[in-house]
């Protein structure tokens, strides 16, 4: 890094992220932030404060996060006006303040719950502790849940409540997790009983198979882009926004060689006293923002705020029934 950099690209939580932000502000380096989550948990958001002057540097590369707003209009469309929210251990909680403040503006009846790591500890713990009339009570609360976690989590807590017999065939579940591929999907499906929704990030797909891995002028690798290929079903979404990260940075890097007013590139020996800010800064950063390009999370570009304001949502189904073969559909 003392030969000089064009631009801070980091994949890391919220409270890193600050103090990566203060240090481009600072030296007027871009910085591209991809939010990463904790084991697959869903992300909340981080709340990251932004200036309104001309010296904030720091772009997010992942969309804001929509949870709130998303659950709510789900929520909404079922009527549910009763209903239990599961969250695992990793899931800040905090994350969907907002929607449990609207939705006890509405009057809705919402009861929460921490799934514990020792999710089969945690269920037996209810029958020893609960009268039966306790419980009877809480498989009517379990008619109706959401479920905020990371999949392998999910798939557990299913499977541990389905084998307790704590929920019946009339029940009906949902989902909500970014960090989804197809495989999860199905095993989701397999393990429950009654309605199951999931809802997760999609991308847009070319509507051309032969043009799958195609994307303006570039070529990218099937094992990234085929569906088929098994590494492309098991990579996280945060590594496809790295991924395209790469791919912008490396289009601004080609645009400014052709800049005759190109100011070499900053120096991170920036502890010293006499370590002055970057002036070719803002212009990198510009050059970024505007150089918007089409890669594995569809078009990749920002918001006068810094954000990305491109993000699409699934939603998956079932129907109500016990076999284990029934299908899923949008």
């Amino acid at each position: 890094m003392n030969h000089g950099i064009l631009a801070l690209v980091s994949s890391i939580g919220c409270t890193s992220a600050g103090s990566l932000q203060s240090l481009a502000d600072a030296m007027h380096i871009p910085h591209l932030f991809i939010q990463r989550s904790t084991a697959g948990t869903p992300r909340s958001g981080c709340g990251t404060t932004r200036s309104n002057r001309n010296d904030d540097y720091t772009l997010f590369v992942r969309p804001p996060v929509y949870i709130n707003d998303v659950i709510l209009r789900v929520v909404t469309e079922y009527a549910w006006q009763k209903f239990i929210i599961f969250y695992d251990s990793e899931y800040d909680i905090r994350g969907i303040q907002e929607f449990l403040d609207k939705v006890s503006q509405q009057g809705m009846d919402v009861a929460l719950q921490k799934v514990e790591n020792n999710i089969n500890k945690m269920i037996t713990g209810l029958f020893t502790t609960m009268r039966i009339e306790e419980l009877n009570r809480y498989r009517d609360t379990l008619r109706r849940a959401i479920l905020v976690m990371n999949p392998s989590t999910a798939k557990s807590f299913i499977a541990e409540v389905v084998e307790a017999n704590l929920v019946a065939f009339d029940c009906h579940w949902i989902i909500i997790n970014e960090e989804i591929n197809d495989g999860d999907v199905q095993d989701l499906v397999r393990k429950s009983i009654g309605r199951l929704t999931i809802i997760r990030q999609s991308f847009p797909v070319p509507q051309n198979i032969s043009q799958r891995c195609f994307r303006g002028n570039h070529r990218i690798s099937s094992s990234l882009c085929d569906p088929k290929d098994p590494f492309s079903q098991n990579m996280e979404i945060t590594n496809l926004y790295i991924y395209d990260t790469v791919l912008l940075l490396a289009n601004a890097f080609h645009k400014k060689l052709e800049d005759r007013k190109w100011h070499s590139m900053a120096s991170l020996t920036c502890i010293r006293k006499n370590s002055k800010p970057w002036q070719g800064g803002r212009s990198m950063l510009d050059t970024i923002k505007k150089g918007g390009v089409n890669g594995l999370t569809g078009d990749l570009e920002f918001a006068d705020n810094g954000g990305n304001p491109n993000v699409l949502f699934e939603i998956l189904g079932t129907n109500y029934g016990e076999e284990l073969s029934r299908g899923i559909r949008k």
